[in-house]
């Protein structure tokens, strides 16, 4: 009996947290997944990834407890132009033909305001892996989204480019490259 009520409390627990923690992922119509480079300051390009995906586990309560994966599909870049896409793509910077994607994947979560959260993990890119630190806010209604509602929001962080050996004999833009990422997340 003692077996039978301990195996319940433990259902019971995991029923909770699974309540409490929700699945989403991006709203393809509105998230977009970008890049700047910047040359003295001044932004000097900027593109997208058109494709990618992106799962979190949030809880609202304990954002401590949420976890989140992002991976992009490094060919799927756009710049502008072809030439400028695929210098990007080619050996020299992303190598997506070696290297058909880089991901994000969390490690702690934490609470910075109400609805700001640092995200702390691993981003990969061209098969180093660096810590990389994500700002995400979020723009809605924390209590409509526990709801199901969509949740709109905006992440970004910054990386140099020397430590993923991307265009080591490229001149043209700083070694610092964000990556912004703004849009809603939907269950």
């Amino acid at each position: 009996m003692a077996r039978v009520v301990a195996f319940l409390l433990a259902m019971s627990f995991a029923a909770v947290q699974a309540q409490a923690q929700s699945t989403w992922s991006f709203d393809r119509g509105t998230t977009e997944i970008s890049f700047v480079g910047h040359r003295f300051g001044a932004v000097v390009t900027t593109g997208r990834f058109e494709r990618y995906d992106g799962n979190f586990a949030i809880d609202f309560d304990h954002p401590e407890r949420s976890r989140v994966r992002v991976t992009l599909e490094t060919a799927s870049i756009k710049a502008g132009s072809a030439l400028v896409d695929g210098f990007i793509v080619g050996p020299s910077m992303l190598d997506a033909a070696r290297y058909p994607m880089a991901s994000f994947v969390s490690e702690s979560v934490s609470r910075t305001s109400e609805h700001s959260l640092d995200i702390r993990g691993r981003l990969t890119i061209k098969g180093v892996t660096q810590p990389f630190t994500v700002t995400a806010n979020v723009a809605g209604d924390i209590e409509r989204a526990k709801r199901g509602d969509a949740l709109p929001f905006q992440a970004s962080g910054s990386f140099l480019r020397p430590a993923y050996g991307i265009g080591q004999d490229v001149n043209v833009v700083d070694d610092r490259i964000d990556i912004v990422i703004k849009g809603r997340l939907r269950r």
